[in-house]
């Protein structure tokens, strides 16, 4: 059951509301699946049960036997629907991705200047409180930068990425405070178990990406408090040893190490290959996987050439982001709904069972999963009910319909073999 908590955001501006959502095939998010309704009174589920409702209250909705589910849940947006983190109003991407069913997102910046990380937050903190039932919630930023290794920052610059000195851990702790949420340190740099510690002392959940250290630094930096691996099998190259052999990857640790709790994975059918994807199901099962989209501002647009923010040319083909200048990849454009939906498709799991891997376990990983990620008594009324090709149909944003649904959705590219 989950405990009623209002620690992470305000609910005094949301519409009271008093709703049944009756014959309904309910997914828990937990994996389980059993025809019933919902009960909810303002903004919260105030009771899950099978069968139809029986009660006398006049304002019943009767779903038909669709499926109903909670929110999605995306932990790494760096952009969308032609608005970046830098410039625009968060809160107008908030309204915008809300329509695709998802009702709470973390943002993301990878490395920037430490004006730009502070206009970030500054956007951040601004959405985070506003508290409307007219956008999606904004949990707060993840740091993918600046504790990157210089020459593994992806479409960053590699010369803003910044050392882990203690001076600069301690700085970031101080100016940013509890919008930043998730953090990466990258295994290999200098004094990375210490600003692993120092971050997890501080109450942030730390992640490691773009790196190719050894396996014996990855482990220290379990050790000290790394409990989640960023946008796996990208920009985690790993080392060949002198004989010519593979080394570990940070993969192939997070892979047997239980230790590392969660692995975010970017499910667009172009940056991990279906097969990888079963493999870690196979390793690791679903309670660990929380797909991500790594989206930046091309999410939720048509295909073409575009400016990144820092001015370098880039363009969007088939849901994903390339310089122009390299052919490299550069974020995903894919929106969370399409890669859950390429997510069943790769791995043949039923949606109720699938489900989870955009709810309840990044609920878990962002430490929300008492207030969100599943349907129960206690927990916040954001639901979905999607139809027999999972496209969402009807959205409930704590507990108040959202009128205007979008239809959006990105062409899967060609997978040669899966």
């Amino acid at each position: 059951m989950c405990i009623r908590v209002h620690l992470w955001f305000q609910t005094s501006s949301f519409q009271v509301t008093n709703v049944i959502l009756d014959n309904a095939q309910l997914w828990i998010g937990d994996g389980t699946t059993y025809r019933g309704h919902v009960i909810i009174d303002g903004d919260r589920i105030t009771r899950i049960a099978p069968g139809k409702y029986r009660g006398d209250e006049r304002d019943v909705t009767d779903l038909a036997g669709a499926a109903l589910s909670p929110g999605m849940i995306d932990m790494m947006v760096l952009g969308g629907f032609d608005r970046s983190l830098l410039h625009d109003d968060v809160r107008e991407i908030a309204r915008q991705y809300l329509r695709l069913g998802v009702t709470t997102m973390q943002l993301c910046i990878g490395t920037l200047s430490w004006e730009a990380m502070t206009g970030v937050v500054e956007n951040t903190q601004r959405a985070m409180a506003h508290a409307s039932s007219d956008m999606t919630r904004v949990h707060g930023v993840y740091f993918e930068g600046p504790f990157q290794h210089p020459e593994l920052t992806g479409a960053s610059k590699r010369e803003l990425a910044l050392p882990a000195t203690q001076d600069n851990v301690q700085r970031v702790i101080d100016a940013f405070g509890r919008a930043v949420t998730m953090i990466n340190v990258a295994p290999g740099i200098d004094r990375d178990a210490q600003a692993v510690g120092a971050f997890v002392d501080a109450g942030k959940r730390v992640t490691m990406a773009h790196a190719n250290a050894p396996a014996a630094r990855v482990l220290r930096c379990i050790d000290a408090g790394t409990s989640q691996l960023g946008h796996v099998f990208d920009n985690n190259s790993g080392l060949i040893g002198d004989s010519g052999v593979q080394q570990p990857t940070l993969e192939h640790v997070a892979l047997v190490d239980e230790r590392v709790r969660f692995i975010h994975l970017i499910c667009d059918g172009q940056h991990v290959h279906p097969i990888l994807i079963r493999m870690i199901l196979r390793c690791r099962g679903l309670g660990a996987v929380c797909l991500i989209t790594d989206g930046n501002q091309r999410m939720g647009t048509a295909d073409g050439p575009f400016t990144w923010a820092d001015g370098r040319s880039m363009y969007k083909k088939h849901g994903v982001c390339r310089t122009a200048e390299k052919d490299w990849l550069a974020g995903s454009a894919t929106p969370l709904p399409d890669m859950f939906r390429n997510f069943v498709r790769f791995t043949g799991l039923a949606g109720h069972v699938a489900i989870r891997s955009v709810t309840l376990n990044p609920a878990q990983a962002l430490g929300i999963e008492h207030d969100t990620g599943r349907l129960a008594p206690g927990c916040v009324a954001d639901l979905l009910m999607w139809d027999n090709a999972m496209r969402v149909r009807r959205i409930w944003r704590a507990g108040v319909e959202v009128r205007d649904v979008s239809d959006f959705t990105e062409p899967l590219a060609a997978i040669e073999s899966q």
